[in-house]
């Protein structure tokens, strides 16, 4: 078999040019090195807007396809938050696996999605970075009524120094955003520190992990050895990012935004935190595994992006310290390159997926 071999950190990249077919099958297990044990298949994920959640959505649909798990689904659209949207489960199957649309998160709620050995997981942004890049996505792409109304000359700049003018409620697009994602209530006082505080470490409990999106491939490292997953199951290309002027806050801007979307500061300020010393509490190989997973991206993103891809149809990593070997395969590729909407849509279409 003809193939191009790279080495890059004590690990082989192979390009194959004819590849077998290949049938992705439920792994037996491993521990938090490189043998099999335990894999985690039932897992809800809170979808936070603009957030780095559709590229996180998208390997967990992909997670659910290759092991050939219940995605839950809404009957249409992409938001799920009543037990009458649900799609029906098909014949023979128990119950549902992943779940990886948008919803607001309720423990109840939740709790009534997926079978009681699930794990949760969230993912927080930025505040100032997510209600930047919000603002000109749902006015560009969905065209937001209260958006459309700020002059576009100073957009940002208007929209955080005159709330009462142009943000007016509490929970918007850019404004709390994630508070009520993650389920806090309307009303709430930025003074009432207490109770905010006493929700939040009530999350945690319930959150096996909250992603942080400035350390995407730290956080989906952690989530690999969480969940005893493979490379192949957190190989991302970035998804659903709408090109947008770049703009600063100043100080001053900084505190007025803050002051008026407390809640979304509160939880990345906290769930940061608790990332943080999650970091802490791993060895020095975890870096070294991180700097490994983004040479994998590295590659994969290559591969994806090839302009001839008739010549080779898989890219193979061999076998390293902490991971079995696995492919890429154009396949793949497509997948991860295909849109949230379209996704969703083929997956209530089809009976059966299983990626080959």
């Amino acid at each position: 078999m003809a193939c191009i071999v790279f080495t890059s950190y004590k690990h082989s990249v192979v390009l194959v040019d004819k590849l077998p077919a290949l049938q992705y099958r439920q792994r037996s297990t491993r521990n938090s090195t490189s043998h099999y044990t335990n894999v985690t298949t039932h897992v809800a994920f809170l979808k936070v807007h603009k957030a780095g959640s559709t590229t996180v959505q998208n390997l967990l649909f992909r997670f659910g396809m290759r092991h050939d798990l219940n995605i839950l689904l809404p009957k249409s659209g992409n938001y799920l938050n009543r037990a009458s949207q649900k799609m029906s489960l098909k014949a023979g199957q128990k119950s549902y696996d992943i779940f990886a649309c948008h919803t607001i998160y309720q423990k109840q709620w939740f709790d009534s999605l997926l079978p009681t050995d699930s794990v949760y997981i969230g993912i927080v942004r930025d505040p100032v970075e997510r209600m930047i890049s919000s603002a000109y996505y749902y006015r560009d792409v969905f065209g937001v009524g209260y958006l459309k109304r700020v002059p576009r000359a100073n957009f940002i700049h208007d929209l955080v120094n005159y709330p009462d003018k142009y943000d007016t409620a509490f929970f918007s697009h850019t404004r709390n955003s994630m508070g009520k994602d993650f389920g806090f209530r309307r009303g709430i006082e930025p003074t009432n520190k207490s109770k905010i505080r006493k929700y939040l470490d009530q999350l945690n409990s319930q959150f096996l992990l909250v992603l942080i999106m400035e350390k995407f491939d730290e956080s989906l490292v952690m989530l690999k050895r969480l969940l005893n997953w493979s490379f192949g199951d957190i190989i991302y290309l970035k998804m659903n990012s709408h090109k947008h002027e770049h703009t600063v806050l100043n100080s001053t801007e900084i505190a007025k935004f803050r002051n008026t979307s407390f809640l979304d500061f509160e939880i990345y300020e906290y769930f940061s935190n608790v990332f943080e010393t999650k970091l802490k509490q791993t060895e020095d190989e975890f870096y070294k595994e991180v700097e490994f997973f983004q040479t994998t991206l590295d590659k994969t993103s290559e591969f994806c992006s090839r302009k001839n891809k008739t010549e080779i149809v898989a890219l193979s990593f061999g076998k390293s310290k902490w991971d079995e070997k696995f492919q890429v395969t154009q396949l793949d590729c497509e997948w991860m390159k295909t849109k949230e909407l379209s996704f969703i849509s083929k997956l209530r279409s089809t009976k059966h997926i299983q990626l080959a």
